[in-house]
């Protein structure tokens, strides 16, 4: 093998969540594994409720009632194993809910430096920032707008993409931050695009989304690639910038 990989487990089975993770953590603990080769944790699927897709063609989707209490027992397991988890999340409104159950679960049982994110968080508020924050969670940011930025204007305007996702924001706040593409469903998997875009703030055809104050020096993104990402696999100091 030629690559690092770190996987995380993602869950087949919706109403039958729980299940699979219990029957995870019997079988295997984080780190598990060789340098080249090792377990991360759980997600990015916890739960199937939770699912936001990001499809900017469509509107919004509303996640279902009973959402939280599906999250929570799943979140609460996983906690209390010390399995890092990432989870999937699009839009502020659904990343609101889901801190609701992480902050319910750490007042009885304290996440305490446990390694936890958000994959994606286009749309999170900077109060939501915080609360990731807060809990010390992370945000995985990947270049899905690079391809979706028109669709994202055509539906919610050019006011609304200038954050999407809040980068710069999210580094002011101390927030672990990594970068990724996502591939190969949602994107491409080649790096130098998803460098273009953050630095450029640019779709591929493109449309100019973000502002000075959302793009990144070239350097700073190129250190979110390499040892900004490392947090998100618990491999601070094994994996350096390029820069």
């Amino acid at each position: 093998m030629t690559v690092r990989i770190a996987y995380n487990l993602f869950t087949q089975r919706p109403k039958q969540e729980l299940d699979d993770f219990e029957r995870w953590t019997d079988m295997l603990k984080p780190g598990q594994g060789t340098d080249f080769y090792r377990a991360n944790g759980a997600g990015e699927m916890l739960v199937f409720s939770a699912a936001d897709f990001e499809d900017f063609l469509q509107p919004r989707p509303d996640l279902p009632q009973g959402m939280e209490d599906e999250l929570e027992r799943v979140v609460r397991h996983l906690v209390e194993h010390r399995w890092p988890f990432r989870l999937h999340a699009t839009y502020d409104e659904s990343i609101s809910r889901m801190l609701d159950v992480f902050e319910k679960v750490n007042r009885d049982i304290p996440f305490n430096g446990l390694h936890w994110f958000f994959d994606h968080a286009e749309t999170i508020s900077e109060r939501n920032i915080d609360r990731v924050k807060a809990l010390g969670g992370g945000i995985a940011v990947q270049h899905r707008m690079a391809f979706q930025g028109e669709y994202f204007i055509d539906r919610y305007g050019k006011e609304a993409v200038k954050q999407t996702p809040p980068v710069a924001k999210m580094l002011a706040a101390g927030v672990p931050v990594g970068l990724g593409t996502d591939a190969t469903r949602v994107a491409s998997y080649n790096p130098w695009t998803a460098l273009y875009w953050l630095v450029s703030g640019r779709t591929v055809g493109g449309t100019v989304m973000y502002d000075d104050n959302n793009r990144l020096p070239r350097d700073v993104a190129l250190e979110l690639w390499t040892a900004g990402s490392a947090w998100f696999s618990s491999e601070q100091g094994k994996k350096r910038a390029y820069c």
